[in-house]
C-alpha cells in the first residue's frame, strides 16, 4: 500500500486522487520554496533575459505534476536540477567573460544626449517617446532640457543623468562638514539588548540605560526596538 502511494507521489500515474493531489501540492509548495532560495540575488528590475526564461520554464515545469498525472515527480526534480545548472553556468560565464556577457545580456543604449532624443537609438530599441517621458518623470526630471544623459540599460531600465545646474546642492558644495554616513545599528531588538553591537560602539549597558532614562524609559523590556546612527542619534520605540 505504501508502496503504491509513493508510486503515485512520485511516478507516474494514469490518474491522481484527492489525497495524492494534496500531497503532491505540499511537495510543489517545498519545490517553489527551494527553487526561491537559490535564485540570483539581484535588485528588482535588474533581471536578464536569460532570467525570464529560466522563471518561466522553472515555474511550468514545477506545476506541471500537478496538472498533468502522468508526470512523474522524479522527472521533474532532474529536469529543474538541469535547467539550473544551465542558468548557473550562464551567469557564471557572463561575469568572466565580457563578449560572452554583450551577447547574453546585450548593450546599453544611449537615448538621450545633452538636449538630444537619439532617435536612431530609441527606434531600434523599441522604447516609446511616451515610456521615456514616463521613466523620467520617476526621476524627477520631466523636462528634457535639464538632463544630460538617459540610457535604456539591459534590464529595461532608464538611468538618467542631470545637468549639474539641476542636481540638488550637497553640503560639499556648500563647504558644510558632515559626519559619516555609516549604517545605523541596532541596540535593543524586542526587549533584548544587542551586547555585541554596544561592544563595538564602546558602550555599556549603563549609558544604554541612561539613554533609555533621558526618554521616559524605566525598563529595557519595554522597548522593541534602540537604533543609534552614524551621527549619534539615538532612535527607539516601545513596544504596543
Amino acid at each position: 500500500m505504501r508502496l503504491e502511494l509513493v508510486q503515485q507521489v512520485f511516478g507516474s500515474v494514469e490518474e491522481i486522487g484527492p489525497f495524492v493531489f494534496v500531497l503532491r501540492t505540499i511537495l510543489v509548495g517545498i519545490l517553489l520554496f527551494v527553487e526561491g532560495k537559490f535564485l540570483p540575488h539581484r535588485a528588482a528590475g535588474q533581471f536578464a533575459g536569460y532570467d525570464f526564461a529560466f522563471f518561466w520554464m522553472m515555474g511550468g515545469l514545477t506545476a506541471g505534476p500537478l496538472f498533468e498525472a502522468k508526470v512523474s515527480f522524479i522527472n521533474t526534480v532532474v529536469i529543474i536540477i538541469v535547467i539550473y545548472i544551465l542558468h548557473y553556468l550562464i551567469s557564471y560565464i557572463a561575469v568572466k567573460n565580457r563578449p560572452f556577457a554583450k551577447i547574453v545580456l546585450g548593450k546599453s543604449a544611449l537615448l538621450i544626449s545633452g538636449n538630444k532624443l537619439l532617435r536612431h537609438n530609441m527606434a531600434k530599441s523599441l522604447l516609446p517617446l511616451e515610456l521615456l517621458l514616463s521613466d523620467m518623470r520617476t526621476v524627477d526630471a520631466p523636462n528634457i532640457n535639464e538632463i544630460e544623459a538617459a540610457v535604456l540599460e539591459t534590464s529595461g531600465h532608464v538611468s538618467v543623468l542631470k545637468k549639474s545646474d539641476y542636481q540638488p546642492v550637497t553640503p560639499k558644495d556648500l563647504n558644510i562638514p558632515t559626519m559619516g554616513n555609516g549604517l545605523p545599528t541596532v541596540l535593543i531588538n524586542e526587549g533584548k539588548i544587542a551586547k555585541e553591537n554596544l561592544k563595538k560602539l564602546g558602550y555599556d549597558e549603563t549609558w544604554l540605560q541612561n539613554q533609555l532614562l533621558k526618554k521616559g524609559i524605566l525598563q529595557i523590556n519595554d522597548v522593541y526596538v534602540a537604533i543609534i546612527d552614524s551621527s549619534g542619534e539615538f532612535y527607539y520605540s516601545v513596544k504596543t
